[in-house]
């Protein structure tokens, strides 16, 4: 310690070994010990009643060095003294104060002033990290308290402290604000509850009439949960559910999902429902991530109203988010209300798993109705009869998709994973469009059933192409194609409609990933009739000896050689580019088929024979695509 600052302060030890400071008796107490009691008073009688006492202990041991200090330098200038102030301050061993600032100006016999400055090496601080850890707001409030003290005594009239930053709670430094009345801005009103000391018989009469408010609020809450619950067993949706809760409390309240899309609200227009929706969406958008910001109930200050949201959480995840709106006071019923939406969220959590539950019972339900259709194990008179449980007229013209998927990675039980989820999300696009399908499964492939009925005037490939393009923006990774069965009036041929609809997507290719059956032409008639057997051994047979064995991946690069040689109708140029061969390379290749199949690919009619053939193999699934090689 610098030699004057000892020399400020009138230490002395008596013969018996007491202390005194200035004629008065001190004690000697370690940081670590005042750190425990600070801890201590936390847990038994709150942060905030801690708060207060700690001001008010700081504030009397400023109040006591500044009437010793007015006593011995009562002559020299009010600057003087009050930079006097931090010295004493030091020597009580609390910190290591500066002033960087400082306004003092006499009006009478009361002194106004303002000054800012830093607190260093704060033994607060030191002890509440110690005990507690980083804290959310500044902790040196016996430093506060004692400046206050001193400054109230020295100017003759209340000087508040402020702490404005702290490293308690991560800033780098402790920094203060010390203001007269006339220096007050609103935020030091908050402060001054702290340095009124309430009697214990007038707290303990506000703590039994909040804990009295708390249980009507708790009996109010338990009350409409009761009837919530009731209202859920009646089979009400969540529209009466909402509207509901908006009778019950009269404060509007809005549910959205996961993407904050609407789907219930109560006491609400819809011009409101909107703008409210609108706002909140660019509300979350400033926010990091919407995970921060919305794991518990939560109090938003929009531009003109309040909304206490809170998430919607079932196994484990967020599904969607329930809110009261409502204007006035962010106190105003916020405690009561936070209380009922929590269970309001868990309500409708409950809500969304039976439904879920009842959805994925009736989608297994369609898609084994479905399966059975296809592998024909009902007569036409069964299908109808059956069909009144799954909600479709199934006398009237429909058409079959098949949808197969190629995961970049190949693992059964991630294909089985996926199909489970692919389905999901086709039962949620369909139902969004209002149109009901049959979904099924057979192998690997998702199977739909659509009524033309349902598709009205925009067409079974359009609708097919929007829920592919729907299916990618979803999984990007994954590619999709689809075979669409030709329109038929007879639900009893749904095996015939099937096995189109397949051959038609195993003749899809990367640029052209939805085919028609009715696009096909003699391919597709080929192939519908029952020589399918015949039809392919003359297929094996013309293409011979290039397709003895489908396995060899060799003969399988000239196959694909040829048939894009056959598609271009012999254009070498447009044949290599497309194969990014060279024109050398390309005719190597052409040479070495023709030698193979002893036949002159310049012939139309041997052309022809052999793309038709190389076609039916495709169609009937001998030949996977052959984009891969």
């Amino acid at each position: 310690m610098k030699k004057y600052l000892q020399l400020e302060r009138d230490i002395s030890f008596k013969d018996d070994g007491l202390i005194y400071t200035e004629g008065s008796r001190a004690i000697l107490v370690p940081t670590s010990s005042f750190g425990i009691l600070r801890k201590d008073l936390y847990l038994n009688i709150g942060k905030e009643r801690v708060k207060g006492f700690l001001i008010r202990y700081g504030a009397d041991l400023g109040r006591k060095d500044a009437k010793t200090i007015l006593k011995k330098f009562k002559s020299e200038p009010i600057e003087t003294i009050i930079q006097k102030g931090p010295v004493y301050h030091q020597l009580q061993g609390h910190v290591i104060p500066t002033i960087t600032n400082l306004r003092a100006e006499k009006h009478g016999n009361k002194i106004s002033t303002y000054l800012e400055g830093t607190w260093e090496h704060s033994y607060e601080v030191e002890e509440h990290i110690d005990q507690f850890g980083i804290a959310d707001e500044p902790v040196c409030h016996t430093l506060a308290g004692y400046a206050s003290g001193f400054l109230t005594e020295v100017c003759n009239q209340t000087v508040l402290f402020k702490e404005v930053s702290c490293v308690g709670k991560g800033d780098k430094i402790c920094k203060y604000v010390g203001r007269t009345i006339d220096y007050w801005t609103e935020d030091m009103n908050e402060e001054l509850k702290y340095y009124n000391e309430e009697p214990i018989v007038k707290e303990l009469e506000l703590t039994f009439e909040k804990l009295l408010e708390e249980r009507n609020h708790l009996q109010k809450v338990s009350s409409i949960y009761n009837k919530l619950t009731e209202e859920i067993l009646k089979g009400k949706d969540l529209d009466s559910i909402t509207d509901f809760v908006f009778n019950l409390t009269q404060t509007p309240i809005l549910i959205e999902n996961s993407d904050l899309h609407p789907i219930a609200s109560g006491g609400i227009s819809a011009e409101q429902l909107n703008g409210l929706n609108e706002s909140f969406k660019e509300y979350v958008q400033c926010k990091e991530t919407m995970k921060k910001s919305f794991q518990r109930t939560k109090i938003i200050k929009m531009e003109d109203y309040f909304r206490i949201t809170t998430p919607i959480v079932l196994q484990g995840k967020t599904i969607g988010y329930c809110s009261f709106v409502y204007e006035g006071s962010e106190e105003e019923n916020s405690t009561f209300l936070q209380m009922i939406i929590e269970r309001i969220s868990s309500i409708c959590a409950l809500y969304i798993l039976n439904k879920r539950t009842e959805t994925e019972a009736e989608n297994r339900m369609k898609g084994r109705f479905l399966e059975q259709i296809v592998n024909n194990e009902y007569t036409k008179e069964e299908i109808l009869r059956r069909s009144t449980f799954v909600g479709l007229d199934l006398l009237q013209p429909y058409y079959i998709m098949v949808i197969r998927f190629d995961l970049f990675k190949k693992n059964y039980k991630e294909e089985l994973t996926f199909l489970e989820e692919m389905i999901k999300g086709t039962s949620t696009y369909f139902q969004k469009l209002d149109i009901h399908i049959l979904m099924g499964q057979q192998a690997n492939d998702l199977v739909l059933l659509v009524l033309k009925s349902e598709i009205k005037d925009k067409g079974i490939k359009y609708l097919c192409s929007s829920y592919l393009e729907n299916l990618s923006n979803m999984y990007p990774s994954v590619t999709f194609r689809a075979g669409i069965s030709m329109e038929s009036e007879e639900i009893e041929k749904a095996s015939a409609s099937y096995n189109e609809a397949l051959t038609s997507m195993r003749m899809t290719t990367e640029e052209n990933n939805i085919m028609e059956f009715e696009s096909l032409g003699i391919i597709g008639s080929l192939i519908s009739t029952n020589n399918q057997i015949e039809v392919e051994r003359t297929a094996i047979n013309t293409l011979k000896p290039l397709c003895d064995d489908l396995e060899d991946h060799k003969k399988m690069e000239l196959i694909k050689t040829l048939y894009v040689y056959l598609q271009n109708g012999g254009n070498l140029e447009q044949t290599a580019s497309d194969l990014a061969l060279s024109l050398s390379g390309l005719r190597y290749r052409v040479g070495k088929i023709e030698k193979l199949l002893e036949q002159d690919l310049r012939n139309p009619e041997v052309s022809y024979k052999l793309l038709l053939s190389i076609q039916t193999l495709i169609s009937i699934g001998k030949i996977n695509h052959l984009e891969k090689y």
